[in-house]
């Protein structure tokens, strides 16, 4: 796909969007699948370039559905295209949604949203057609629901661990997130967004990643990292 323009094209988003993955398991019949694909725009930004800005009135449901996103501040506002002061305050991977709630609410977006990657293909659905769709699809609402919850449940969890855990055990919980089933990902943040999403400096998660690499829990290859150890992860992640 280009880079830019939002294209409305059904053959496009069947090939490109995982609706399963996005409704959390959910089966839609095929009629179902159609007609959302034909309500949904695909947008394929290069990294830095705004998905959505703070302030602004929500008028589509978004998701990551290739690459990554990140949710945070930009200090320079409009004049910073490609958000060059973007601070990062959480990443959106592929097959999850972006700010799920704020269409709901009625107000207005209280991050702003970038391509991490480029390209990064998000999926664009308006407002004004799925509200009419969704009171008549039940299951789909929950399945957003649900979605939904874990958001919220990301949230406090990250609240949590800043709030009770040493800088150590909460590099274990954002490598555990970060990599989901695999053992081996590539970091799309830069280590310095990664250190203010932990609340340390940039200095001490490049020190307590090499405490986890001497342990022998971790192998670190620039951008490159390998869990080499998940279960020491998950019980360091989980200590007070």
């Amino acid at each position: 796909m280009p880079l830019g323009d939002a294209i409305v094209s059904t053959p496009l988003a069947q090939r490109l969007i995982d609706w399963p993955l996005l409704l959390g398991g959910l089966a839609l019949p095929e009629a179902s699948r159609q007609l959302l694909n034909s309500m949904v725009g695909l947008r394929s930004l290069r990294q830095g370039a705004a998905i959505y800005r703070h302030g602004q009135a929500p008028t589509h449901l978004y998701a990551v559905c290739q690459g990554a996103a990140g949710l945070g501040r930009n200090r320079r506002g409009r004049a910073d295209v490609l958000m060059q002061s973007f601070q990062l305050r959480r990443t959106v991977q592929e097959g999850h949604w972006l700010d799920l709630h704020t269409a709901w609410l009625g107000c207005t977006h209280e991050l702003d949203a970038c391509a991490l990657t480029t390209p990064t293909l998000i999926m664009e659905w308006p407002i004004h057609l799925a509200r009419p769709w969704l009171t008549a699809q039940p299951d789909v609402v929950m399945a957003l629901m649900r979605e939904m919850a874990a958001q919220v449940h990301i949230f406090n969890t990250d609240l949590h661990d800043l709030l009770s855990k040493n800088a150590l055990c909460r590099v274990a919980g954002w490598l555990m997130r970060r990599a989901g089933p695999h053992t081996r990902f590539q970091m799309d943040e830069r280590k310095r967004d990664v250190a203010a999403q932990l609340a340390v400096s940039a200095e001490t998660f490049s020190r307590m990643m090499r405490q986890l690499e001497q342990r022998g829990l971790v192998q670190v290859d620039g951008y490159d990292i390998l869990l080499l150890d998940r279960i020491a992860l998950i019980r360091l992640a989980r200590d007070h």
